[in-house]
Parts: C-alpha cells; sequence; structure tokens
C-alpha cells in the first residue's frame, strides 16, 4: 500500500485497508485512505497553513519521559480539514476557552484559533514537539489576531487539568486507555468545582481500530454524548459534563 497507512508495513497496511472494507464499507474506507494520502504524501494542510505538522513520530524518539511513554501514543495529526469542518458544524461559542491535550505540532491550535476561540492552549510533554509548535504558530498563515492567541504548555496533561479554566478539550487518540480515564476524572471534578459545563472533544480516525476509549466515553454516566460526526475519515464524538 506504498506506505498508504503511516509507519504500517505494506502487509500490515493492506489487512488495515481490508479490515476497514469489512467493518465501514468501501466509500468509507476510500475516504480514510485519501485522507492519509494527503496528511502523509500531498499534505495539503501543511501547504495552505505554512507550517510542518504531517508524518509520524514515535515519542520514543523524543526526550518525552520515558516513565510515561506507556500511557502515550505515537505523535500523527487530525486530519484538518475534517477538524476545521467539525468545529463549524459543532458551533461552540467562541468566547470559550480551547486546550489541545496532547497537542503535537500544534494543527488543531491553528484551527482552533482560526475559528475564533478566546483562548487557544496547547499542552504536550515531548519537548521537540513543543519546539516545533511554536515554530509553527510563528510561521503560519493565520492573522496576527488569532495567532497570538495560541499558547504551547510544555507539561504533562493530568497536571494541567488540575488547574484548568478552559471550557473545551480536545484530545486526538493520544493517551492510553488508563490516562485517558484519570483526565476526564480530573475535567470532571473541575467542572463540578467551578460549577461550569465543560466539553470534551475526542476524536481518532475513523475505525483506527474500534475504540475501547469511545466505549470508556459513552459509558461514562457522568459525561454526557452530544454529539457524533464523521469527516475526511475522522470520527468526532463530543461529550458534556457539569451541566
Amino acid at each position: 500500500m506504498f506506505n498508504l497507512f503511516g509507519n504500517l508495513s505494506a502487509s500490515s497496511a493492506l489487512k488495515r485497508f481490508s479490515t476497514l472494507v469489512s467493518n465501514f464499507g468501501l466509500m468509507k474506507t476510500l475516504t480514510v485512505s485519501i485522507a492519509m494520502v494527503d496528511d502523509y504524501h500531498i499534505r495539503s494542510f501543511d501547504r495552505k497553513y505554512g507550517v510542518r505538522t504531517s508524518g509520524h513520530i514515535e515519542l520514543s524518539s523524543t526526550s518525552f519521559d520515558k516513565s510515561k511513554l506507556r500511557h502515550a501514543t505515537a505523535y500523527g495529526p487530525v486530519n484538518g480539514w475534517g477538524f476545521r469542518r467539525f468545529l463549524t458544524e459543532l458551533n461552540l461559542p467562541k468566547s470559550a476557552k480551547f486546550a489541545d491535550l496532547g497537542c503535537g505540532l500544534g494543527r488543531a491550535c491553528f484551527i482552533a484559533a482560526e475559528y475564533g476561540f478566546a483562548k487557544v492552549t496547547g499542552v504536550e510533554l515531548a519537548p521537540e514537539l513543543c519546539a516545533v509548535a511554536r515554530e509553527n504558530i510563528a510561521s503560519c498563515h493565520l492573522r496576527a489576531s488569532q495567532r497570538q492567541r495560541i499558547v504551547v504548555v510544555e507539561g504533562d496533561a493530568l497536571d494541567y487539568c488540575e488547574h484548568t479554566e478552559d471550557d473545551v478539550f480536545f484530545m486526538y487518540r493520544a493517551f492510553s486507555l488508563e490516562f485517558l480515564q484519570a483526565v476526564c476524572k480530573k475535567l470532571i471534578q473541575g467542572a463540578a468545582q467551578q460549577k461550569k459545563p465543560l466539553t470534551i472533544i475526542y476524536t481518532e480516525r475513523l475505525g483506527w481500530p474500534p475504540s475501547e476509549c469511545v466505549t470508556m466515553l459513552s459509558n461514562n454516566n457522568t459525561l454526557r454524548k452530544v454529539y457524533e460526526y464523521y469527516s475526511f475519515g475522522q470520527a468526532f464524538y463530543v461529550y458534556r459534563c457539569g451541566e
């Protein structure tokens, strides 16, 4: 599959393609495949925004805290076009403060700032990814007023959630199930303490793989699932708490 699915071997990619066709049908599978070709080869998002966010990075190749690697996934970017369309459809208040937990190279942060959120924070533990994310913010093709809303914080997402006053939390397949549960617990506690509703957006590639994380979020009695959306091979799940 000529590295169609990122860092997978040809045989693994073919198996993944066959599984997607079996579970989701040919048309949805082709949508996922086209989105992956764009991200890894054409890189239309990076070209338009003047940034470097495409590709795949194993966190073990960075100075990411080795004791926390078991709770982290490899870096891969959310589909920019899918996320952009999703935010327009979701139509959240632009007065809200947005946080990307595990922001990587900052792709979701650019889109959130362009959408118009009052403040955008990217939280990332790998110093190398933080450095590139900040370079991307400085060079991206957004208005100065939009770039100025973005801040990248180098640190642990769980620690960040301890004291945050943000309203919208975005996660793209960034954590292990155990760590995601801990993050959600912190956010739910924060919503109760601040007496305000919070929005949690969890996303992953459609069927990549059938996710126990989505099952966990949907079965959490403190979270209310309010929206589900598919675009450019990306699946988005929206939950609310503190209402």
